[in-house]
Order: C-alpha cells, then sequence, then structure tokens
C-alpha cells in the first residue's frame, strides 16, 4: 500500500515537473515571436516611407521647369505680352518703353549696337534729381528725360541703354539694339537721381547686378567686360560719389583714366571725345 502511495505521488510530481517545463518553453518562445512580429513591422514601415520618398522625388524630378528669365531674349521684338512686366529675377521687373509712355521720335537712331559689348559706362541723372520709388514716378522721370533730350539738347532719343530706379527696376531707354548717346562701344546704365545726394538703395544696386548677369548670359556683353564710372572718362560727378564708392568694389571694375592708368578705352582705339555725347 505504502509503495502504491509512492508511485502514485512519483508520477504527480513527474507531471508538474513536467508542466512547469512546458510553461517554461512556453514563457521562452513568447518573448523572440513578440520580436519577430515587431522586426517585421518596423521593416514594412521603413519600406513604406521609401517608397513614398522615391514617388514623391520621381514627381519632383518630372516636374515641367519655368524658364529662367536668363534664358528669355525679353528685350528684343514685341515677344511678350505689354501688360506684363518681365522679370530678371528677385522682384527686380523690366518696363519696357510703351509701358512707360515713352514719346514717338522724329529722328531715326542710326548707329546699331555691336554685341557682345565689351564696356559698360555707369552714369546718374544728377542735376538735384530725387531718386523715384514706384513705376507711377519714375514713368514720369523717364518721360522727363526723354522730353529734355530731345526738346533741350537735340538728341534723337533718350541718352542711355537702361535706366534703374531706386526699388530696383529697369527702364528700357534705346535697348539693346542701338548705340547710346555717346555712339561708342559701350552699354550705358544711368541711376535714376543723384548719388552725390543720395546713397543708391540695396535693391537699386542688385537691380544692375541682375541686369548685368541677364546681360552676359545671353552674349550681349564681353565674359570680360569692363565697368567703368563716367568720372573715369571725362570730367563730371557722374554718377555720384555714393555709387562710384560700391562700383568700384564689383568685380568687372576697371580702373583705367584714373592715378596715371591708361585712358578708357584706348585699348580699342577710343580717342577722348569718344566719351562725348553725339547722337
Amino acid at each position: 500500500m505504502n509503495s502504491l502511495k509512492a508511485f502514485t505521488g512519483l508520477r504527480i510530481n513527474s507531471n508538474n515537473a513536467n508542466g512547469n517545463g512546458n510553461a517554461n518553453r512556453s514563457r521562452d518562445k513568447s518573448p523572440s515571436r513578440r520580436v519577430t512580429r515587431n522586426t517585421i513591422l518596423l521593416i514594412t514601415l521603413i519600406l513604406l516611407v521609401l517608397a513614398t520618398a522615391l514617388v514623391v522625388l520621381y514627381v519632383e524630378l518630372n516636374r515641367p521647369k519655368p524658364e529662367l528669365p536668363s534664358n528669355k531674349a525679353i528685350y528684343f521684338g514685341n515677344n511678350y505680352d505689354h501688360h506684363t512686366f518681365p522679370n530678371l529675377g528677385n522682384g527686380h521687373l523690366v518696363v519696357d518703353r510703351k509701358q512707360w509712355g515713352a514719346s514717338e521720335t522724329t529722328q531715326a537712331l542710326t548707329i546699331p549696337l555691336r554685341r557682345p559689348i565689351p564696356y559698360v559706362l555707369i552714369t546718374h541723372i544728377g542735376v538735384q534729381s530725387q531718386p523715384c520709388e514706384n513705376i507711377y514716378k519714375c514713368s514720369i522721370k523717364m518721360r522727363t528725360i526723354q522730353d529734355s533730350a530731345i526738346a533741350e539738347k537735340g538728341l534723337p532719343d533718350i541718352q542711355s541703354n537702361f535706366y534703374v530706379s531706386e526699388e530696383g527696376n529697369v527702364y528700357v531707354g534705346r535697348g539693346w539694339d542701338w548705340a547710346n548717346t555717346y555712339a561708342n562701344q559701350t552699354l550705358a546704365i544711368t541711376f535714376m537721381g543723384d548719388y552725390g545726394r543720395y546713397k543708391p538703395s540695396a535693391k537699386q544696386l542688385e537691380g544692375v547686378q541682375f541686369l548685368l548677369a541677364h546681360a552676359v548670359a545671353n552674349r550681349n556683353l564681353e565674359v570680360d567686360y569692363k565697368l567703368v564710372a563716367q568720372n573715369q572718362t571725362k570730367t563730371t560727378r557722374s554718377p555720384g560719389a555714393y555709387v562710384y564708392q560700391e562700383i568700384r568694389n564689383w568685380p568687372h571694375f576697371y580702373g583705367c583714366g584714373m592715378d596715371g592708368a591708361a585712358a578708357c578705352g584706348s585699348e580699342l582705339g577710343m580717342k577722348t571725345e569718344s566719351w562725348d555725347a553725339k547722337q
């Protein structure tokens, strides 16, 4: 009898031991399953993120690119709507002759502007002229300059190729087609104001630089063009001390006609009278 009890107790203990072993094995496997499940979820999430990123990248790479202003010949002919303003970038508008109200000239310009141009001539209006700060006022100033050039100076048209206002907009004078009033191998750019009295604005200086960059990109200017102030070519205060202080630090500034240097344009055969108004 005692032997039977002992045998029964032994089997119970054996079963308990087996049960505990199975439970332990179950507990050992459960964390492993959880790790595997979490790993799969993480990998799936990463793959979804990568797939989304690839789709976005594909869409962006295949999006039509807007044409940059530097690739458009915006100053030749009537190839854009005159009710809109072409943009050189960063808000610098180009206001053409029709938009600022240029008068029809009775004398035709006869000297074409040969490109690429080797020299840039910087001038200002001077004569205590206040800078203009909006298209309405600057258009009036442009018409006044043109009227004075024709009626008082006997010129066929406004003097310079381009004019730049205080807010950095570019006004087309004679443009790219015709030589400026000096009829030499220069692109004349005029700051609209008296810059012996007023300092040029940052937007105005930037507008000139954007115009020059556009000209180089479109091969209207030589890549290694020379930039000079009018007071280097003749006895004058133009373009004013404040503008001169700025442009003399620009990369293409050329120190001709000063400190014993050769006269501006002498390497091209220009003479002193080459810098006087002719037409």
